[in-house]
């Protein structure tokens, strides 16, 4: 019996492009008021409603 050798090849990978994804939760601001030692990060999943009821509570 002869045993016949096959060459080692890669398998065909995908030829799309990957898509870059953009990070969900990107950091809009960065808040610290040191009267009052608090800090503040704000990320662009926050309600926008939320946001400016807690700026206007830190900042008054």
């Amino acid at each position: 019996m002869s045993e016949k050798q096959h060459p080692i090849v890669a398998l065909k990978q995908s030829q799309r492009p990957q898509r870059s994804r953009s990070p969900r939760n990107n950091l809009l601001l960065s808040l610290k008021k040191n009267d009052l030692d608090l800090e503040l990060d704000f990320y662009s999943s926050i309600d926008p409603e939320l946001m400016d009821k807690l700026l206007e509570k830190v900042l008054s």
